[in-house]
């Protein structure tokens, strides 16, 4: 509790703990960001914001700030609150969900100032997007500012209705950059008069409880500034709202040293779901093209490959390929024995994204198919049985190589809440079910659901439907053959096409009184970009995990099958199961022959399928038992 007596008068906003004593102070969301009304300066004042800083940074994170983070509060809140006397201060926002937050947001009418404090220790000198700190590499405050900047006007819902700019102030050492700078508080009053009366709480509430809405995907940033990127892809994306991380900007500068100087050097890349790993991809194949280096961004996945071709020209889609194609495709993706070398020769640069895909032998071959190599995996994605896309499996084989490898790690996600995925990782062992910082419902009636999905849509927000890869195995042939209906009544399990006739029916009944028929997506070529871009409507098909991997919406629905089902502890049930994806390593094949390997992988697809929403997902459950388990963990 705050030291100098802050709680003495509790009242309600409705959105978390609000305190009076002469100043309001709320705390809104899960723990950050905190609000205070009316800023004013004083020791009692300072250090009581300085107790719920730290406390709701362990509420939403678990774990307790840095000794540096907690310096930077110490010595930037009284300077912050004596400038900005009488204005409302947001303090920590967190942006889109995940780790990154604004320092202060300071409110003023139809008008906020983005202040992004320094307080450095050391000496301090300025790079390439980086500054150096006593040694140690830190994103350049200007390039994090203008990203903020960047967020709040294209994608808040905010900026409808306010003006938003904003300045680095730093405290204590000396720093010259691309935006406004300031270092002492009389230059940080000049601001006070852009800012005019200070807020209210509509303007408040505006940014509180607005919203960031990602209106184009990616994917559409890509189709409409393909020529940009090719100029200066970092910073086009930043300009677009599509900013890089610290850690991210880290590796895309250490991979493109490495072009530049010659070296012969592999990059492995663990990122968690949602943690922007196609987002650096595209990011190092836009630059490396741009900077002339022979560059080839692959994938396995034929629905993202496919969707990216279509956002692209045709010399720059040329550039992008399978690193695995099977004996469909002869072998001959890039890391595969019947590659074209003749073709292509020595590439300089080769991106693997969804890496956790390859095999063991997709691994060793790839690395010799470049100069420098980077692979970009999750673990937590492995979806079929001969999948080795570890980080066991890509040491190993480069060791055995004597090749040189770095190894970096995006630990945290950035368009999905951290505690979500938590919550998603603790569900899926058994070990309950606390979530926060998404929307998510549970439904009784697969019309509610469709019918709330669709309101979120009428409002403008992207939405989508996933289905577990079971009841029905999809018809790439016949669109509205039985056995590519999903969701509706009867399901066709085996569908006999020279017959024209079911040969096995699902005995899945829940929706014969549903009136209303979903098909499964199943061309990769047409369908899954058309959905994946907006061009079809989003609720009249359903995704399956491969469709689904490496896209996602604001609100999704999840549809969760009889495969994966709660009985005192998680259970694989075969029978339901249609996905012959691997053909003899495939779930459906698995499934009867491994039960250990078919737990995890199944574990695997609805880790995917539950992180698709970055604002809310929607599930409906096939089974009743497992449906009144997860309710019970949320009730």
């Amino acid at each position: 509790q705050a030291e100098d007596g802050i709680r003495d008068q509790p009242r309600s906003r409705g959105l978390g703990d609000v305190y009076k004593r002469q100043v309001d102070i709320e705390v809104r969301g899960d723990g950050l960001p905190v609000v205070v009304w009316g800023a004013r300066f004083g020791e009692n004042f300072v250090r009581g914001i300085l107790h719920l800083l730290v406390h709701g940074y362990r509420v939403l994170f678990g774990e307790s700030p840095s000794e540096d983070m907690v310096f930077s509060w110490e010595v930037s809140l009284p300077l912050i609150f004596s400038v900005y006397e009488g204005y409302p201060v947001i303090i920590e926002y967190p942006v889109l969900g995940g780790p990154e937050r604004v320092d202060f947001i300071v409110v003023g009418k139809g008008r906020a100032i983005i202040v992004e404090f320094k307080a450095w220790r050391g000496r301090v000198s300025r790079g390439n997007f980086f500054v150096k700190v006593d040694g140690e590499l830190r994103l350049d405050p200007c390039y994090q500012l203008e990203n903020y900047i960047a967020k709040f006007r294209l994608l808040h819902s905010a900026s409808e209705t306010m003006e938003f700019d904003g300045l680095v102030f730093t405290h204590g050492f000396d720093y010259a950059g691309s935006c406004r700078v300031v270092s002492a508080c009389e230059k940080l009053e000049e601001t006070v008069s852009w800012l005019g009366k200070p807020g209210g709480e509509e303007d408040v509430n505006a940014i509180c409880e607005g919203r960031f809405q990602i209106s184009q995907s990616l994917i559409d940033f890509v189709l409409r500034n393909k020529s940009k990127l090719l100029e200066n892809a970092i910073r086009t994306l930043l300009g677009g709202g599509y900013g890089l991380t610290e850690d991210q900007l880290k590796v895309v500068d250490e991979v493109l040293h490495t072009l530049e100087s010659g070296e012969d050097k592999a990059f492995f890349i663990r990122g968690v779901s949602g943690s922007g790993k196609t987002l650096v991809a595209l990011t190092l194949f836009f630059e490396a093209i741009s900077r002339g280096y022979r560059t080839l961004l692959t994938y396995r996945n034929n629905r993202l490959l496919n969707t990216l071709r279509q956002a692209l020209d045709r010399k720059l889609s040329g550039l992008i390929r399978f690193y695995s194609m099977g004996p469909q495709g002869k072998y001959q993706g890039v890391a595969e024995r019947n590659f074209p070398l003749e073709r292509w020769g020595k590439l300089d640069l080769v991106i693997y994204d969804e890496a956790q895909r390859m095999t063991k032998e997709n691994i060793e071959i790839s690395l010799g198919r470049s100069r420098v190599k980077v692979y970009f995996y999750d673990d937590e994605q492995v979806l079929v049985g001969d999948e080795a896309g570890v980080r066991e499996s890509f040491v190993e084989a480069a060791e055995a190589q004597g090749k040189e490898y770095l190894e970096y790690e995006f630990s945290v996600p950035r368009r999905i809440p951290p505690m979500y995925l938590q919550a998603v990782r603790s569900l899926l062992r058994g070990q309950g079910f606390k979530c926060k910082g998404i929307d998510l419902r549970i439904f009784d009636n697969i019309k509610d659901m469709i019918d709330a999905l669709r309101e979120k849509q009428r409002k403008g927000y992207r939405v989508a439907l996933v289905c577990a890869f079971t009841e029905t195995p999809g018809n790439k042939v016949n669109r509205r053959a039985p056995d590519n209906l999903r969701i509706g009544y009867p399901l066709c399990k085996k569908y006999n096409a020279k017959l024209g006739k079911c040969e096995e029916y699902s005995d899945l009944n829940i929706y014969k009184e549903a009136n209303m028929e979903i098909y499964w997506l199943m061309d990769e070529r047409t369908e899954y970009p058309a959905y994946w871009m907006g061009k079809l409507d989003p609720l009249s098909y359903c995704a399956s995990v491969y469709g689904a991997q490496g896209f996602e919406a604001e609100y999704v629905g999840v549809i969760w099958g009889r495969d994966l089902i709660w009985r005192g502890k998680w259970v694989v049930n075969p029978q339901p199961i249609t996905d012959d994806v691997g053909g003899p390593n495939s779930l459906a094949h698995i499934a009867r022959r491994n039960y250990k390997r078919a737990l995890d992988l199944l574990k695997n697809r609805y880790l995917i399928l539950l992180t698709r929403g970055t604002k809310g997902v929607y599930i409906y459950f096939e089974d009743k038992e497992t449906k009144e388990y997860v309710k019970s963990l949320l009730n």
